[in-house]
């Protein structure tokens, strides 16, 4: 008895702590990624927020009055191009979401993930929230999503 309360004790604390993305995409090229790895990890060294800003505003996506997260677990190749794995969505705008999504996969110059001073392929997460017409972008750990 003790050793099945134990093992289902470990399940809850480890289900909790991942993030449940609901959307897949089995479009992106990038393969062999660790979350979250490496001696420095991949950035997204420019304005992130502002590429963002310029794909909303150019599009037909009402976005302003929205509130809540966008989940993007984002692949990086060792050469710095990005594609979007999946997401979690709690904003349930499909066409803000996809144009988002066409944004990330179009971004070119990431700083990729480096071990030993080597570029390597790797997965991040990147978290939008919003709140009537201010969005914040900021990466997180897997842990941080709620």
């Amino acid at each position: 008895m003790k050793y099945l309360l134990t093992i289902l004790l470990f399940y809850a604390f480890t289900a909790n702590a991942q993030v449940p993305f609901t959307k897949k995409y089995k479009d992106c090229d990038i393969t062999d990624t660790c979350l979250y790895c490496g001696d420095t990890r991949a950035a997204y060294t420019k304005n992130i927020a502002g590429k963002f800003q310029r794909s909303l505003d150019h599009s037909s996506v009402k976005w302003m009055s929205t509130s809540g997260r966008l989940y993007f677990e984002i692949a990086v190749d060792s050469t710095g191009h990005s594609c979007v794995l999946s997401i979690k969505d709690e904003v349930h705008m499909n066409d803000l979401t996809e144009n988002i999504r066409r944004c990330i996969n179009n971004l070119w110059d990431w700083t990729p993930a480096k071990l030993g001073g080597r570029p390597i392929n790797s997965t991040v997460i990147l978290e939008l929230y919003f709140i009537g017409d201010v969005a914040s972008v900021k990466f997180i750990k897997p842990e941080e999503a709620h």
